[in-house]
């Protein structure tokens, strides 16, 4: 095992040099922890508007500065990061400041840990569910508070696949895994060619991970707002309330972090490919089918809780219960060893 070791003075003079000419009079405070080789960053006063980049290399003179995270400067102000080298080697890390604000859309998300699964005494539950673990977001990102919509879409691809005839304010449905991504891609040229794009970031579908910690956003139970299914339909359309139909996105209530039809309307792609939970059990390891979470209008309660991931689908699967929503988040890299990994 590497034992990381941080240059404190190294990084507190690269910090404060950095911010120094880009923030003039506001101040960056750093902390290490030496048991996790974790990296806090308070930003004091910083600008009341744009995003905060933070950048690590593991050389101060040559010119492999990476950006590891941003965040932005109106919401948040301190920063937990688990920032280590990518050796044994010293690590310097420094700031920078972009002048730019995102849509009201997308909301920003810090990184944490959250308890992903659901216990094997929730009612309704799959065996793909388990065993409950610790999971940890390691960046904070920027996701969409609404499901992509019809409009959104064909404004974006120029076309519109849903079942039903255009409504602006619809989810988009009968997409595939692949035209989502194209959707993504889209999004992050645009955005870049407008000087809109966040450095180190892009647009993207959520991991499996990041969906479930927003879905839950900060809870534990089987909804996020609770166990019972008495006031389900109160958050989500599903086969009690939808009239076996998709709904305009943001009618119903939001959950805790403000993120509306998190459980219900439509099942929504993620990132990943379906496996099992380490220690778990799966319905199928063939890694092929990409993991659809959320529920939609069709379904029974069970399959909108916050931890449901029974139903997954070949990613060229055209289906009409199936849309998605996007982040704007690190790229995902993949290795040899895993799926995904940041």
């Amino acid at each position: 095992m590497h034992h990381y070791k941080f240059n404190l003075i190294s990084i507190i003079l690269s910090l404060f040099a950095f911010a120094f000419n880009i923030f003039g009079q506001q101040k960056i405070q750093i902390r290490t922890n030496t048991t996790s080789n974790s990296l806090s960053v308070t930003a004091i006063n910083p600008p009341k508007n744009g995003i905060v980049v933070i950048w690590r290399s593991n050389s101060y003179l040559d010119n492999t500065w990476e950006a590891i995270h941003s965040f932005p400067t109106s919401k948040h102000e301190t920063t937990d990061l688990n920032l280590k080298p990518k050796t044994d080697e010293r690590a310097f890390f420094k700031l920078s400041w972009q002048p730019i604000n995102l849509p009201d859309r997308l909301i920003w998300i810090a990184p944490g840990k959250f308890l992903m699964g659901s216990p094997m005494n929730q009612t309704g539950r799959f065996k793909d569910e388990g065993p409950v673990h610790s999971a940890f977001v390691p960046h904070g990102f920027w996701m969409e508070k609404f499901e992509i919509t019809q409009k959104r879409y064909q404004d974006t691809m120029g076309n519109n696949p849903s079942s039903t005839e255009f409504t602006p304010d619809l989810p988009v449905n009968r997409v595939t895994w692949h035209e989502a991504l194209q959707f993504c891609k889209k999004l992050t040229g645009s955005a870049r060619l407008s000087g809109k794009l966040p450095i180190g970031y892009v647009y993207r579908l959520p991991t499996e991970k990041e969906w479930e910690y927003v879905c839950r956003a900060g809870t534990n139970n089987a909804y996020s707002y609770g166990d019972s299914t008495d006031s389900l339909s109160e958050y989500g359309w599903w086969a009690k309330n939808s009239g076996n139909q998709p709904e305009p996105v943001g009618k119903l209530k939001p959950n805790p972090w403000g993120f509306y039809d998190m459980h219900g309307n439509l099942f929504e792609w993620c990132f990943d490919s379906y496996e099992s939970y380490p220690g778990g059990k799966a319905f199928s390891n063939t890694g092929n089918m990409k993991v659809l979470r959320g529920g939609a209008y069709y379904c029974p309660s069970n399959i909108l809780r916050s931890a449901c991931r029974a139903e997954s689908q070949e990613p060229d699967y055209r289906w009409i219960l199936a849309g998605f929503r996007v982040v704007l988040a690190p790229p995902i890299k993949q290795t040899k060893n895993s799926n995904i990994s940041f």
